[in-house]
């Protein structure tokens, strides 16, 4: 009888470790790049910055299920404000973007940045701190994500 509660232990420990090993291969192996930060309207009292992200999984077998991301955006270390990209399935070896939409007052923003912005400037540093949040098997695995990119024309 304790052999086969052994036996099952084991079985049930070798399983939840490939479980793991799953997971953590599928937030780890994605890499995120800034491909756009871009101004799309803007009027005398706020902005609207269309953003996507190219999400890539560089695992050769198992796929990224992203299920939401929540963050901030900041500009010149200027926050903008909260950024939510949707959810979005990386299958293995893929680059997938995913696009959001950002309407910021330019009291917010600020008349230096806002000018900056909306010229598409020659020195622009975007910046998206937040956490993407993945399903696996044992629920959602929060993933610390940082993107950057230094604009210069």
């Amino acid at each position: 009888m304790k052999k086969f509660a052994l036996l099952c232990l084991s079985v049930f420990l070798l399983a939840s470790c490939k479980t793991a090993g799953d997971i953590k291969e599928q937030a780890v192996n994605c890499r995120y790049t800034l491909a756009q930060a871009q101004v799309v309207d803007y009027s005398a009292s706020d902005v609207t910055l269309d953003i996507a992200v190219l999400i890539t999984n560089t695992s050769k077998k198992t796929e990224a299920n992203l299920n939401r991301f929540e963050g901030k955006l900041y500009v010149n270390d200027t926050d903008l404000g909260l950024v939510k990209f949707p959810d979005a399935m990386i299958p293995a070896g893929a680059t997938v973007p995913v696009k959001t939409t950002l309407k910021v007052s330019l009291e917010t923003v600020g008349k230096n940045i806002a000018g900056l912005v909306i010229m598409n400037s020659i020195s622009m540093r975007y910046k998206i701190i937040g956490k993407m949040y993945f399903d696996t098997s044992l629920g959602q695995l929060p993933m610390p994500v940082v993107i950057e990119q230094k604009i210069e024309e």
